[in-house]
Parts: structure tokens; C-alpha cells; sequence
């Protein structure tokens, strides 16, 4: 073949590929479910379920998702009434061509009052360089009935089995107030070596070190809910009154910086993890005001090039393009103001709450819309969807390995 055909071959081979390709923006709803679908035993055990009030299917909404060679894996908190969610971490399976819920790793591993067991799964996170899964269980059902130690599990998803349980301290996440939601992961020369957990309920931030197997918190008001009608979420036209503390929250990719946000508020904070690191910090240094975000967020997350969050009020995500508000402000990341605010995806009806983040190995960005607003309320119906939108860019976590090799810490 001709030098000139072959280059042309390129050429069209590229264009073509191209055409393919998904653009940036552009979303996919995944799993559109009204009432959860799971994958029961039987037929039979559903209905002895359904009989005898451990499972009543209206109660059931999504929250945390993560992925991970594309498994989707979801969770379905316990926070609302004190029985009928039969399982509160699941894994999507195919089951004769529908998307079922599939309890991880097993039903066992569910059973409520079993302090050994899973009790109250808000969200977890997912070392891509690992495999683990680390999942937050607040061990409370219903806001009332405190049932086990605040812990927070490891799961092997190469080899679906649990290999660690940590419990958290008394002295720092109490049994009968915690609402843990959100987990980042902080990276130490080549390995995770914290965690940081938002807690909603406490309106502080949880940090637990897996190697001195130690845990602390940082407390600061910037983790409250706001004044000025912070906590009043406009949606579709009608008010909704939500006073959570500190709730989204997301790491930078190399690891110097948390973010965070209170569910009843616009503002985003930003916190040093050398403070975040240090037990003898005295709880009121560290965090900055980054700026005020076009709504209030549930979810927070950091990909490896921008931070990404739910605008509630405008049924969308947006996320803040730092690198252009830094060359504009002629400033670094410690000192940069949030300005740039873009909308990513929009959709009144499809959108309503957008929840949890996930990022998976293939440019997307994966977010579950719930509609808490209305399920919260007498006759308020569950709706639950998952989304995923072509970001082009992966999560926080990969190769996080390689980028903090002989990191110290601070």
C-alpha cells in the first residue's frame, strides 16, 4: 500500500473511531427502578418477607454507589423507619434479564441486630488499586434504635469476602448520635493509610489511621448547618427544610486537600490533610471558605482533574474548574476562590437529588438521583436512578499508588 493510502487509512480509521466515542457531557440514565428489584433466595422468601414486615418494598431508596470492573454496587440505608429494608448493601446482578439488587457479600451479612453484620450502610469507597471496598456502617436503624458500634468494614471485591472490621471509638463517633455519610481516602507512601468520614448527625469530620489503628476528629463551625435559610432547599417550586451538618465530601488527587460542605448550607470549605493527619490539632485551624456554590450539595467528588457536586436545587451536577479560576485570580489551590461553576447535566424530572459519586476506569462520572425531597415525606414514593455521564476523566484513587510513593506524612 501507498505511503499516501496508508496515511489516509489513519485518517478515516481515526474519524471513525471518533464518532464512536462518547462526548464530554453526555449522559446515560443505567437503571431506572420505582420500586428496588432484589434478587430474593425464592419467590417464596420474598413473601414471607413481605408478610411478616421485614421487607416493605415503598421503604427502600438508593444512596451510595461505587463501581469497580463494571459491578455497580449501591447502597440502601436503614434511616427511615426501623424495619423493611432486608439488606442495606447490594451489588447489581442480571437475574433472566432484569437488574436485580443482590445483598454484598451475602444475606448473612445483612441481618439486622447481628452486630457483626451490616446494620446501616449510607456510602462507601473503592481502592481501584486494590480492590477493597471500605463501607461505613453507622451500626444505628432508623435514627432510633442504636444497635451496634459505629464501624467501618473492608470488603476484597476480586474475592467477595470481608478482610478487615474496624470499630470506631466511642469517644469519637457515639453510638446512639452518629450518622456517618461520606468516606474519602488518603493515600501515605503507596498505600491508604486514613480515612475521613463526614458525619452529618455530629456535624464534624471522623479520621481514623489504619496503621496506629487510632481515631479522631476535627470540629469546626464551618461543619454546621448555616443561617440565612441555608437549610431551606428549593426544588421544582416548592421548599424543603433539610438541616444536616457536614455531609459531601472529596480529597484532591495528590492528597494535600479535603473538601467538605454541610447539607443545609451553599458553602464549600477547604481543610488541609496535614491537619486533618494531626490528633493534636486543637479543632478550630485548618479550614478555609472556598467560595458559595450555586445550591446546596449532598454528594461532593474529586476527580483527577475537577470536583464534581450535586446543585439540589436545580436538579443537576456541576463541578468547579480551579485550574481556570487560579490562572484568573493568579493564585494556587491554597488560595484560590470558587468562581468558575459549571452545569455538567440538567433534567427536572430524571435528576430530582443527585446523591452519591463514582467515578469507574472509563472517562464516566456515575451519580444516584433519588428524589429524597419527596420520599421523606407521608406518601412520598421511593424513585431510583442511576446515572452515568462521560466526564473523561477517572476518580481520585487511580494510581494513587504510584503518585505517593515516599510521600511523609506531615
Amino acid at each position: 500500500m501507498e505511503t499516501l493510502d496508508l496515511m489516509l487509512l489513519v485518517v478515516v480509521t481515526v474519524v471513525l473511531a471518533g464518532t464512536n466515542a462518547a462526548k464530554f457531557g453526555e449522559a446515560q440514565l443505567v437503571f431506572d427502578w420505582e420500586i428496588l428489584e432484589l434478587d430474593w433466595p425464592s419467590e417464596a422468601d420474598k413473601l414471607e418477607a413481605i408478610r411478616n414486615g421485614s421487607y416493605v418494598p415503598e421503604r427502600n431508596l438508593l444512596a451510595g454507589i461505587k463501581v469497580y470492573k463494571n459491578n455497580v454496587y449501591l447502597t440502601i440505608p436503614r434511616w427511615t423507619w426501623t424495619s423493611g429494608h432486608p439488606i442495606t448493601l447490594a451489588k447489581v446482578v442480571s437475574v433472566q434479564g432484569q437488574s436485580k439488587l443482590c445483598p454484598y457479600p451475602n444475606w448473612t451479612a445483612q441481618k439486622q441486630g447481628d452486630c457483626h453484620a451490616l446494620q446501616y450502610v449510607q456510602s462507601m469507597e473503592v481502592d481501584p488499586n486494590t480492590g477493597l471496598m471500605y463501607v461505613l456502617d453507622s451500626g444505628r436503624v432508623g435514627g432510633s434504635l442504636n444497635l451496634c458500634p459505629a464501624k467501618i468494614v473492608v470488603f476484597d471485591l476480586n474475592t467477595d469476602t470481608q478482610v478487615h472490621s474496624y470499630q470506631m471509638p466511642e469517644d469519637v463517633v457515639t453510638r446512639t448520635h452518629n450518622a456517618m455519610n461520606d468516606i474519602v481516602l488518603d493515600y501515605v507512601a503507596g498505600k491508604v493509610r486514613y480515612a475521613y468520614i463526614s458525619d452529618v448527625s455530629e456535624g464534624r469530620i471522623h479520621v481514623y489511621d489504619f496503621q496506629t489503628h487510632s481515631a479522631h476528629n476535627l470540629e469546626h463551625p464551618s461543619m454546621k448547618a448555616e443561617g440565612n435559610n441555608g437549610t431551606v432547599i428549593h426544588i421544582n417550586n416548592k421548599d424543603y427544610v433539610f438541616g444536616g451538618a457536614v455531609d459531601g465530601i472529596a480529597i484532591s488527587p495528590d492528597f494535600k486537600y479535603v473538601y467538605y460542605c454541610p447539607l443545609g448550607g451553599y458553602s464549600l470549605y477547604e481543610v488541609p490533610t496535614s491537619v486533618l493527619r494531626n490528633p493534636n490539632n486543637s479543632g478550630t485551624a485548618g479550614p478555609r471558605l472556598v467560595g458559595r456554590k450555586v445550591s446546596q450539595s449532598d454528594g461532593l467528588a474529586h476527580g483527577s482533574n475537577h470536583l464534581f457536586y450535586g446543585a439540589l436545587g436545580l436538579n443537576a451536577v456541576y463541578f468547579w474548574d480551579a485550574e481556570k479560576d487560579m490562572a484568573d485570580q493568579n493564585v494556587g489551590i491554597e488560595n484560590v476562590k470558587l468562581a468558575t461553576q459549571v452545569e455538567l447535566v440538567r433534567n427536572d424530572t430524571t435528576m430530582v437529588w443527585p446523591d452519591t459519586f463514582a467515578f469507574d476506569d472509563q472517562g464516566y462520572l456515575w451519580f444516584v438521583a433519588n428524589s429524597l425531597n419527596t420520599f421523606r415525606n407521608p406518601g412520598g414514593n421511593p424513585l431510583n436512578r442511576v446515572w452515568k455521564v462521560f466526564v473523561n476523566e477517572t476518580g481520585y484513587l487511580y494510581e494513587a499508588d504510584k503518585r505517593t510513593l515516599g510521600t511523609v506524612v506531615g
